[in-house]
């Protein structure tokens, strides 16, 4: 009987130390991590990512933003990896190479993270969804009106990517070339040049362009950089307005270019929707839900008729 007696004392003295593990009938979940992975640190991936943090927060999941320093595929495949290694539950990533990624994604995937792309796909690899424009669409949005404003007598015109192996710019420089060749063949791209994510390096281009071709009739940066870098070599030439120049994104400088004259339009991609959207769908994908291969997120032109109004605009549809 004593012996009992000890026994049932240490059981009722282990219920008063031992925590529960379940609560109310539920067991304790852990939260959930969301990271965006853009190409590299740069202002057109932030409002990507406050989008991002927005639904995270409406949603009650942890986001983070993880971004390698240059936009080149190794590093962007270190962190990765780097996730993969933590565990996080889903990544979101705008793809700095197509078949560089195929590995590390496949290995997200197999370690049950859930893997989509946002701004710029890769379609060769097993991502579950891409959630962004859909970038032939806007390229064509984007010749189409340069050749309306260009008028019927076209003219030379040169192509500025900031790098020349990323998809999703030369889906936009592939697209943009067929308006200007179904337009006539006074619609000439003269020149596609790369510059490598740097200004200086697309300041420097420009000016090369304008000394091999002074008969220049436009530039389109196909990237984010491309058309600021344009605008401030015509402003300093004294040629702002006398050469046409169309963007895309829309970084300050670039609203600043088309309030000046400078740029007379930029397509910009409806960044914190891409964002927004992109909680929805991993989180769509963690809870097992079938997603789409692609959410078109969508393009508006900005003019100065819209510059004021376009960013509440595409915020509204989220509504």
């Amino acid at each position: 009987m004593k012996t009992n007696r000890i026994v049932l004392m240490v059981l009722v003295i282990c219920c008063f130390f031992v925590t529960p593990v379940w609560s109310g009938g539920q067991e304790e979940t852990k939260e959930i991590t969301l990271v965006m992975v853009p190409k590299l640190v740069h202002p057109f991936y932030e409002p990507c990512y406050e989008g991002f943090e927005a639904a995270g927060k409406e949603y009650g999941v942890n986001t983070e933003f993880e971004a390698p320093q240059k936009a080149e595929v190794d590093l962007q495949v270190k962190v990765i990896e780097n996730l993969i290694a933590r565990g996080v539950d889903g990544i979101a990533i705008s793809a700095t190479d197509d078949t560089g990624l195929k590995g590390v994604v496949r290995e997200a995937l197999d370690a049950g993270i859930m893997v989509i792309m946002f701004d710029a796909d890769a379609p060769s690899t097993d991502r579950l969804c891409y959630v962004g424009t859909n970038n032939r669409n806007a390229g064509k949005a984007a010749g189409e009106k340069m050749v309306e404003l260009m008028g019927p007598a076209g003219g030379k015109t040169a192509l500025l990517l900031a790098t020349l192996g990323a998809p999703n710019l030369l889906e936009r420089a592939e697209e943009f070339a067929k308006v200007f060749k179904a337009s006539g063949p006074q619609y000439n791209i003269v020149a596609t040049e790369g510059f490598e994510s740097d200004l200086a390096q697309a300041v420097n281009k420009t000016e090369a362009l304008l000394q091999t071709y002074p008969d220049m009739r436009a530039f389109f940066g196909v990237s984010a950089y491309g058309a600021p870098a344009a605008s401030t070599v015509l402003r300093e030439q004294n040629k702002a307005g006398k050469i046409l120049v169309g963007s895309f994104d829309d970084l300050e400088e670039t609203l600043s270019g088309i309030r000046d004259g400078s740029i007379q339009y930029t397509i910009v991609q409806k960044t914190f929707n891409m964002g927004w959207l992109s909680v929805e769908t991993l989180l769509d994908a963690i809870e097992g839900k079938e997603v789409p291969d692609m959410v078109d997120t969508g393009v508006v032109i900005v003019t100065k008729d819209n510059i004021d109004t376009y960013m509440q605009d595409m915020k509204k549809e989220l509504e």
